[in-house]
């Protein structure tokens, strides 16, 4: 069944390329251009051929490849995925295409034709062509960055693919969200042929006091953090004018570990002189006053609309969201299965015990892309690599950003610690919790390094269990290892309301 028209813009407005269009430009934008439903292995773009066409790929994965000078075999360039756009050339110059296109698995086309785009409506035309320029742009500061580590091997001959088939009113329909974790996939190396579009890895760094004391100072200097620019989106109606409805504006706030963390440096700034520091992120509210926080946090999303972090890689990006909330919530429910009473917002300090991340990565952005790698050795211990490459790691870089802005103690050993509850002296519980969270995460393939399967100790074998034990007596009769198989089956279950409400 196809979409109206309505439902047709709906769908666009979740494409980076239509981020700025408003419904009457996407409408007009429509009018002028096909849809195209397009089968696995299907040619779109021919290699020397003149077609003054561009597409935007709204649905599915193409492959761009380009024929060795035998004749014979093909060297496949890169991997669009959705929100791509191609045969952008065909709108500059008359040239032959220098690369050809192929559907790597069912997918839905937007083409483009120059002819009736320049007919349209001027400021549709200002709007397309601004965007397609920012485009050009990005990806030739793309390719020079990454011209130096690019290595190209020849692949096996390709077979002829059929001739794209074009339908007036194709059936595009969203693919929902799975409301359950997919299994871990077993790593699948790259294959032969591929440009490697990651940049090249920073050197490894010599690790010295005055190095690590310029890159502490570095981290500690850093105030503009990225956002989650979905949640950011859906913020942003409740924070002009008057806001009725402070329950959802806390609930939204508390699904971007950024926004957290900015409300949080407002109510614990010395500017409001508070006795004891402020904990949570509704009391930050009342604190500092709703007015103020909506007039804050405003500024934040709009200046954070073209923050492209991890280098652009989304399914960085995005496995980061995912697992901060997540790591939260599921603290929240260790804590509510073992009835444990805390002082502390357990959800609060998982949703931000990886805020360092985000820290590195504006100091040297080059690094965690890697971890969309197969081949990358990086997400067997972050850390680690972290320091190795980087020269401090996370857990560390979030303590740093934390004291700064002098976040309760709790919330810096949360940080500090999480890799390694044992070494916590204060606050061992919520460190443990937080641990755990981490562990069960990751098992059920909400970890850091998107689509690749990661070695991690099994739960059991955790020394925060110990410390559970001995902040909580009842706890001790319990058998770790069937309790550990008791939560993760609920875990399955109830799985749906986990990931509630997570927009990436």
């Amino acid at each position: 069944m196809g979409l109206n028209i309505d439902e047709q813009i709906i769908f666009l407005k979740k494409i980076d390329f239509f981020e700025d269009f408003d419904d009457h430009e996407l409408r007009q934008f429509l009018a002028v251009t096909k849809w195209l439903k397009v089968a696995v292995d299907t040619l779109v773009i021919k290699e020397n051929t003149m077609e003054r066409v561009f597409y935007i790929l709204v649905k599915g994965e193409v492959s761009v490849f380009k024929t060795l000078e035998d004749g014979k075999r093909t060297m496949e360039l890169t991997t669009l995925k959705a929100g791509a756009c191609f045969g952008e050339m065909s709108l500059v110059m008359d040239v032959k295409r220098t690369a050809g296109v192929i559907t790597k698995c069912d997918s839905f086309l937007l083409m483009v034709e120059p002819g009736i785009i320049n007919t349209s409506n001027v400021f549709l035309q200002l709007k397309f062509y601004k965007r397609f320029c920012e485009i050009l742009v990005s990806r030739l500061i793309l390719a020079n960055e990454r011209t130096t580590s690019t290595k190209i091997t020849p692949t096996a001959p390709s077979t002829a693919p059929p001739a794209v088939q074009q339908e007036a009113s194709p059936a595009v329909q969203p693919r929902p969200a799975p409301l359950h974790p997919a299994p871990a996939k077993a790593a699948r190396p790259m294959p032969d042929g591929v440009i490697s579009l990651l940049p090249k890895l920073p050197d490894k760094k010599e690790r010295s006091s005055s190095g690590k004391k310029i890159l502490q100072r570095k981290i500690s200097a850093v105030t503009d953090l990225p956002i989650n620019q979905v949640v950011g989106d859906r913020l942003a109606p409740l924070l002009r004018g008057d806001s009725e409805n402070t329950l959802l504006l806390a609930d939204l706030i508390q699904l971007d570990p950024v926004l957290s963390w900015r409300v949080m440096q407002m109510g614990n700034s010395s500017f409001y002189r508070r006795s004891k520091p402020v904990a949570t992120v509704p009391h930050a509210m009342i604190t500092v006053g709703i007015k103020n926080i909506q007039d804050a946090l405003l500024e934040v999303i709009t200046n954070n609309r073209r923050r492209k972090p991890f280098s652009g890689f989304k399914q960085v990006a995005s496995a980061f969201w995912r697992h901060s909330v997540i790591v939260a919530r599921v603290a929240s429910l260790l804590r509510d299965v073992i009835r444990l009473s805390l002082t502390n917002d357990i959800y609060l300090a998982g949703l931000l015990h990886d805020i360092g991340i985000l820290a590195l990565d504006s100091i040297d952005p080059n690094f965690y892309p890697h971890l969309t790698d197969p081949e990358s050795e990086l997400c067997a211990n972050l850390c680690l690599a972290e320091a190795t490459y980087i020269g401090i790691d996370h857990s560390e870089a979030g303590a740093l950003l934390g004291e700064g802005i002098g976040l309760p103690e709790n919330f810096l050993d949360v940080m500090r610690f999480h890799h390694d509850p044992a070494a916590a002296r204060d606050n061992q519980l919520s460190t443990a919790l937080v641990h755990l969270a981490e562990l069960f995460a990751t098992l059920h393939g909400y970890g850091h390094c998107p689509g690749m399967t990661v070695p991690i100790p099994p739960p059991v074998e955790s020394f925060a269990w110990v410390i559970i034990q001995e902040h909580h007596r009842p706890f001790c009769e319990v058998n770790v290892a069937d309790f550990i198989d008791t939560f993760d089956k609920e875990l399955v279950k109830t799985w749906s309301s986990i990931t509630d409400g997570l927009v990436f």
